[in-house]
């Protein structure tokens, strides 16, 4: 099996630095929320994993299970990190061969 390669963010902003149009400073914001994203997603996922995917709730006299809150958070914002992804892949310059990131390897 392959090894998973990360994002390289570094390389996205350094593509979109180079753009002059209105394209490259909505894909340099666009790489920042999805790094915000990732650091989030990778936070969430610690907490999933030393948590459980269903925790307690206490209600008082009895406990009652319920998901939990940090999985919900979770995949909400992987939804919307594959929505930023694929605008940001929108906006890069065709390369001649192929992305210059492989997003369909990310490491979520």
């Amino acid at each position: 099996m392959d090894k998973i390669k990360p994002v390289n963010f570094k390389k996205l902003k350094t593509t979109f630095n180079k753009m002059d149009d209105d394209k490259g400073m909505l894909g340099l914001s666009l790489v920042k929320e999805l790094e915000f994203m990732k650091t989030t997603i990778n936070k969430l996922q610690k907490e999933i994993k030393s948590k459980g995917v269903v925790t307690l709730m206490d209600q008082g006299k009895y406990f009652v299970e319920r998901a939990n809150p940090a999985l919900v958070q979770y995949n909400s914002l992987v939804k919307n990190y594959q929505s930023t992804v694929k605008q940001v892949n929108d906006l890069l310059p065709d390369s001649g061969s192929g992305n210059i990131d492989d997003f369909d390897n990310d490491d979520l």
